[in-house]
């Protein structure tokens, strides 16, 4: 199973020690699947203007320096459709979620396309946007709660 983990690297996500919460939070995750209580491939993701991947990162790797610079806006347009026609495996966004209502609205209508329970959004920083509510999204301090049991398939991909 693949984990796209996706991080929103927009300016919004500068201030509020969100790049260093970003920075935990991929760092937890590799360390979960190095230590053996995930079972999943993943795959990192920056995401503001444009989704690109972080095509030279793996578990083992450090954690990219590019992560840390945040600017501009997101564009879930782009997101949607870097992941609309192939996306194979599962969805964690890290994202404190301010997006535009067009946005929520395009996202709400992403995610009903997708399997069930394809996508789980982690809420980054106290301000986070407290609109964003429904089963797939957890704050920050619930990373392993969102994480448990899931992805369901268990995979060797080593």
């Amino acid at each position: 199973m693949t984990i796209h983990l996706i991080c929103d690297i927009s300016g919004s996500m500068r201030d509020g020690g969100k790049p260093f919460i970003l920075r935990t939070l991929v760092t937890s995750i590799a360390q979960w699947v190095l230590y053996g209580y995930g079972h999943a491939e993943v795959i990192l993701w920056a995401w503001s203007i444009k989704v690109e991947r972080i095509s030279d990162w793996s578990p083992k790797s450090e954690f990219p320096d590019e992560l840390l610079s945040c600017s501009g806006a997101t564009n879930l347009s782009s997101l949607i459709q870097s992941f609309d026609s192939k996306l194979d495996g599962k969805v964690l966004l890290l994202t404190d979620g301010f997006w535009s209502r067009d946005d929520v609205r395009a996202l709400k209508r992403w995610k009903g396309g997708l399997p069930p329970d394809t996508l789980r959004i982690i809420k980054i920083g106290a301000d986070s946007n407290p609109q964003l509510k429904g089963p797939e999204l957890f704050s920050s301090d619930d990373l392993f709660a969102a994480l448990d049991g899931w992805p369901r398939e268990v995979e060797e991909w080593m």
